[in-house]
């Protein structure tokens, strides 16, 4: 088969693209990609629930919050859970961090998952504080 341009005809040309053979690597994958194309994974299986805990952390605060806003003054309690997770979330992206320093390609990854706890862990902190009594500001 050739490299030369087909003339443009408006888009209406039916000729079949070409397929692989029968023999080659490509011929099971669809669009004939090799696969290698995206390679293994670059990030720490650690490093990515760590990061997870600390994304529910912040999502259960949030809804803590809204919920205690709208009048439910009983929902503060549930604040332990997001100190909880995210606790467990920071301890677990510093170790995989650490661990797997070699196969993490980009330093983001350890970036989002510290900054997803760390604002669950001041977010559960202020919930905490609301519920029970906590002087933040001095008098």
């Amino acid at each position: 088969m050739s490299e030369t341009r087909e003339p443009n005809d408006g888009g209406h040309s039916h000729s079949p693209a070409p397929t692989p053979a029968a023999g080659s690597p490509s011929a099971a994958l669809p669009y004939g990609r090799p696969d290698d194309v995206y390679g293994p994974s670059s990030s720490s299986p650690m490093l990515r629930l760590g990061g997870a805990l600390g994304i529910a952390a912040c999502v259960i605060g949030l809804l803590t919050f809204v919920l205690a806003c709208m009048g439910l003054g009983k929902v503060v309690v549930l604040s332990l859970i997001p100190v909880g997770l995210s606790a467990a979330g920071l301890a677990l992206s510093l170790l995989g961090a650490i661990k797997d320093k070699d196969s993490i390609s980009e330093d983001t990854h350890v970036l989002h998952a510290l900054f997803a706890n760390i604002a669950g862990l001041i977010g559960g902190l202020l919930l905490m504080a609301v519920w029970l009594r906590w002087p933040i500001f001095p008098r």
